[in-house]
């Protein structure tokens, strides 16, 4: 008991040291992957990823709609059958599942699946047509995908979708439905980051547990690492929202394009690399 209050008060020393002083953090550097030169040869500017298996990565150029697998050496692999859905849909997300490889087509309202290679096996049509603005996966592998048409979170799982909304906003009464970021933890949580800054955590069962407005100008991404929520800008400002301290990324790797977590990392995607950051 002396120990968890000394660990609060010691806590709070330090919130209050970095916001009287206006300094942060540095995360401490584990890997740094610069990426190969045929990305910039081929035109591509990627703006979001994930992790994959194998240390690898999913990177993804939404404008093109080119999703690419890259490993720690810098070999390219691209995605095979996936016919003209790659020219007229709109690609929001991308990331592991069970199964393989998930991608979310949110103009064709699709769900594409590849294996670990990049080969496509299935694609999905999404009914009714949610035209999902955001998705996150949980650990377990459900999906979870926010159509704004709606102002509702469905779950999607064993290759369908839960007709009976996970989330229904509306009820909810939250002030905002204009959000940027969703992410799920290891305990099947979902947490909303709104555009106002503020985030709304929801249990498995979809029972909001958590409110809370974060100190941070401009919030964009919501990540999950071990029992926190960390809240990204795009200048590089970290903020916990367990401790409130705030944290920053290396200027090398501004302007922040896209964050995600796994164990007790944190990738960033910057305009030419991936930086990989360990958290104690």
């Amino acid at each position: 008991m002396v120990k968890l209050i000394l660990r609060k008060y010691f806590l709070r020393i330090i919130f209050c040291f970095y916001f009287i002083w206006g300094q942060s953090v540095e995360f401490e550097i584990k890997e740094y992957r610069p990426f190969p030169e045929d990305i910039s040869s081929l035109g591509l500017k990627l703006t979001k990823f994930n992790w994959s298996i194998g240390n690898r990565f999913l990177l993804l150029d939404e404008v093109k709609n080119q999703l690419i697998d890259i490993d720690p050496s810098g070999r390219l692999s691209f995605p095979t059958g996936m016919g003209e859905n790659s020219v007229y849909g709109q690609f929001i997300w991308m990331g592991v599942a069970p199964e393989g490889i998930r991608v979310v087509d949110r103009l064709e309202n699709k769900i594409l699946h590849f294996d670990h290679r990049l080969n496509s096996n299935q694609m999905i049509q999404i009914e009714p047509r949610l035209y999902p603005e955001l998705a996150a996966i949980s650990s377990w592998g459900v999906m979870y995908l926010y159509s704004q048409t709606y102002n509702t979170i469905f779950s999607f799982e064993r290759s369908k979708i839960n007709l009976i909304p996970f989330i229904d906003i509306s009820k909810e009464r939250l002030p905002s439905n204009c959000f940027v970021d969703m992410a799920s933890n290891e305990d099947g949580d979902l947490a909303l980051l709104s555009c106002s800054g503020t985030i709304y955590v929801f249990s498995k069962n979809g029972k909001i547990k958590l409110a809370s407005p974060c100190e941070l100008d401009n919030p964009k991404y919501i990540i999950c690492l071990k029992d926190d929520w960390f809240i990204f800008n795009s200048d590089g400002i970290v903020v916990s929202m367990k401790t409130g301290i705030r944290y920053s990324i290396p200027s090398s790797s501004v302007p922040i394009l896209d964050v995600e977590s796994m164990n007790r990392s944190i990738a960033v995607l910057a305009q030419d690399h991936i930086l990989i950051l360990d958290v104690e």
